[in-house]
């Protein structure tokens, strides 16, 4: 035992680490720690075992890093699987089935396909269309209004505060949750649109990765149903 104390000593003053010391010696750490909790170390060892436990570090820290995107593309197989099942218990709710039937065609979906943006986003300029949504996501993802984020696309910058009210009246989402944006057409095609879209288009988005897993789920589920006839398992 007093051998191995010496030992230890010795590779400790080398810049050996407790793990390296542990690994030769077959010494636990708690041994070594009563062994070397006195012994003084020269600066070049302490720099060996500074520069040793950084580079460790880096290591781990790039193997996580590689994990990470393995680990959230199954977390989000998971909850769009459990989206799937779980869209059975809402499928004779007409405002469900609107919903989906909605967002399967006008919302955004290739975060669900590789997009690195995941977040749900519905576009339109239908005023009708639009509280039907507001309404299906408050309903259906237990979120208030104050949660959903609007982006209006306008044609004419110069009616921006008309267009914030009119969209908030019409969906009851406060106006400081409105991101007004300002797009522009050409001359030609400028008085038609505006004749069509006095109020733009807008954007309802709830930026919640979890929540965009889900809804892809149902909407999985909504085509089994009705392509399909799946019966739920």
């Amino acid at each position: 035992m007093r051998q191995d104390k010496n030992i230890a000593i010795k590779l400790r003053k080398q810049g050996k680490s407790y793990s390296q010391i542990s690994g030769e010696l077959l010494a636990p750490k708690s041994t070594l720690s009563l062994w070397l909790k006195d012994v003084t170390i020269s600066k070049e060892a302490k720099a060996k075992i500074q520069a040793r436990v950084k580079s460790t570090s880096i290591e781990k820290l790039i193997a996580r890093n590689k994990l990470k995107p393995l680990i959230s593309a199954e977390n989000h197989q998971k909850i769009r699987e459990e989206g799937r099942l779980e869209s059975k218990k809402y499928l004779k709710d007409p405002l469900f089935i609107a919903g989906l039937s909605l967002y399967w065609g006008e919302g955004y979906k290739r975060g669900a396909e590789g997009s690195r943006w995941k977040s749900i986003d519905f576009t339109n300029s239908d005023p009708e269309m639009i509280k039907v949504m507001a309404d299906f996501f408050v309903k259906f993802f237990n979120v208030s209004l104050d949660k959903i984020k609007v982006q209006i696309m306008l044609h004419d910058g110069s009616k921006s505060k008309e267009a914030i009210d009119f969209w908030s009246q019409i969906t009851g989402i406060p106006k400081e949750n409105f991101i007004k944006t300002s797009q522009s057409i050409s001359n030609a095609s400028k008085a038609k649109v505006a004749k069509k879209l006095d109020f733009g288009t807008i954007h309802l988005r709830i930026n919640n990765v979890k929540l965009f897993f889900r809804l892809i789920g149902w909407i999985d589920g909504f085509k089994e149903y009705l392509i399909r006839g799946v019966v739920y398992r």
